[in-house]
This record gives C-alpha cells, sequence and structure tokens, in this order.
C-alpha cells in the first residue's frame, strides 16, 4: 500500500464518502435556508417601529397611572375554545376593596400574532356589576391574545390573556 497524494483509494472508502456527502448536504441546507431568508422576509416586522419607540415613556406612564388607580381584571373564557363557534367571552374588573367598577366602555381586541390580517374587536355590555360580556367566534385556530380596553373618565384600564384556539 503506497502512501501518497496521487493515490485514489481514499475516494472508495466509505467514510471519506460519507464525510463529503455530509458536508455537500451541510452546505447544501445553508444554501436554501439563506436563498428563503432573502425571497421571503418576515412578516412580523412592525412599519412604524421608529414611532413606537417614541411612544414609549407615554406608554410607561399609562401603565403607572394604571397601577395608581388599584383596579384589578381577569378575562373568563370558555374551557374548550373553537374555531368558528360563537362563545361567551367575560371581563371582571374591580375598582379598590374590590368593589366594581361603572365604565362607560369595554372593548375585547383580539390579536393573532402570526397574522395581523384576523385581527378583530368587539364592545363587551355589562352583565353585572363589574362583568362586561361579549359573544366572539375565532376565525383560525392557534395563539390569540385577548386585550381588554376599559375606559373610565379619563382613566383607561388594560387586562391581557394569551389563548389557544382549538381546530
Amino acid at each position: 500500500m503506497s502512501i501518497s497524494q496521487s493515490n485514489k483509494e481514499a475516494l472508495k472508502n466509505p467514510w471519506v464518502l460519507s464525510l463529503i456527502l455530509f458536508l455537500f448536504i451541510v452546505l447544501s441546507a445553508n444554501a436554501v435556508f439563506i436563498y428563503l431568508a432573502f425571497k421571503s422576509p418576515p412578516n412580523l416586522v412592525v412599519e412604524d417601529f421608529y414611532e413606537r419607540g417614541e411612544r414609549y415613556e407615554e406608554t410607561h406612564k399609562k401603565i403607572e397611572k394604571e397601577k395608581a388607580l388599584g383596579w384589578t381584571g381577569v378575562i373568563m373564557t370558555p374551557a374548550a375554545m373553537r374555531v368558528n363557534q360563537l362563545q361567551n367571552y367575560e371581563v371582571l374588573i374591580q375598582g379598590k376593596a374590590s368593589a366594581s367598577v361603572e365604565l362607560e366602555s369595554v372593548t375585547l381586541n383580539a390579536y393573532r400574532p402570526s397574522d395581523a390580517r384576523v385581527d378583530f374587536s368587539a364592545d363587551m355590555m355589562s352583565s353585572k356589576p363589574g362583568i362586561y360580556a361579549t359573544e366572539i367566534s375565532f376565525p383560525l385556530p392557534g395563539i390569540w391574545d385577548l386585550i381588554v380596553v376599559a375606559k373610565h373618565g379619563e382613566h383607561e384600564f388594560l387586562v391581557t390573556k394569551r389563548v389557544n384556539v382549538k381546530p
């Protein structure tokens, strides 16, 4: 057996062939991923990122005002949430010392993190003191963010909940 640079026996070795094949597959996969990254940009990029960044301090002050109110809230959802089923969603909002709060307007906003085109909102009506309800139907399965915006005069209160809607 001669060891030389011109020896062609190395290319017949299965270990050498598998190493070359492995490197070829890895480089091909990287090339495909790079192509896909440039061909289809991410859909979750916010168009007005700079303006949102500028509003950060305003949002922070709003949160501090909200905490000073002493209100608490919880979103009550059905046990099994299904697509295209009209179901009742409620929110309980209480003031200091668990007192019910009479609000001027309560709106439930449903945001789908992966597809902003199907976001929607619904007005909630008072069903009992401190409890506001609405019936909604989700058009697509998956993760949804529910944000309830409650307003009383100049005060605004947010309650959030992430839910999973089954097909």
